[in-house]
């Protein structure tokens, strides 16, 4: 496996592989039929493209890494609210399965509001770098994500970053924590999340902001 930093023709690889592991490391199929809505939640990533790396494994891309230096250019609340009510709309135009998702991140959202998932307690680190890693089940426990953390930590630092953080589900069932740790990162900032509550009604879930001082 190789690590390098992002060319055009990774695009459709990189949003196949976010769609593939966007269910705490597994795939959306279950749950929708049409990906095309989620890679709408990657595309100002692509705008700093110099930010993104791939893992290579004989021509195929594997894993990634994508970020952007500083977080305070998006506001990712509003984003999501807008992306959430968009595809909700278009959703009654799909199958069944898709119509139920969408409603589930509705409800989410009224969740939210209501207080009852702790989103609007979230803190994250001002003027902050953020990243997003995600690799396929075959590629993990190779020490592949501590190598591309590597190689943007360097990338970051160049471009005088002082503090980067990520955001992570902490569940049973995808337990991570580990990883982060591990990397130098330390819990920022963690609230009980009803985001997956529809898709697994007896798990207890949060989300959980790391940050590291580069």
């Amino acid at each position: 496996m190789i690590i390098r930093q992002y060319e055009p023709a990774d695009r459709q690889s990189i949003e196949e592989i976010q769609f593939n592991t966007y269910f705490l490391g597994k795939p959306m199929s279950k749950f929708v039929s049409n990906r095309k809505p989620f890679s709408a939640e990657l595309a100002h990533y692509f705008e700093e493209p110099e930010g993104i790396f791939v893992v290579e494994d004989k021509g195929r891309i594997v894993g990634y890494l994508i970020a952007c230096l500083d977080d305070s250019k998006r506001n990712k609340k509003l984003f999501y609210l807008r992306f959430v009510l968009k595809n909700f709309t278009k959703s009654f135009f799909l199958p069944k399965r898709d119509r139920v998702y969408w409603r589930s991140r509705v409800a989410f959202l009224f969740n939210v509001l209501m207080g009852k998932s702790g989103e609007l307690k979230m803190k994250t680190p001002a003027n902050a770098g953020h990243l997003h890693i995600n690799l396929l089940p075959f590629s993990r426990g190779k020490g592949v994500g501590s190598k591309l953390l590597q190689a943007f930590f360097r990338y970051a630092k160049k471009k005088g970053v002082k503090v980067v953080h990520a955001d992570s589900f902490e569940t049973k069932l995808n337990p991570n924590k580990s990883f982060w740790i591990k990397n130098g990162f330390k819990s920022y900032s963690r609230i009980r999340t009803l985001f997956w509550v529809k898709q697994l009604p007896e798990e207890e879930i949060y989300y959980v902001c790391y940050v590291k001082t580069l």
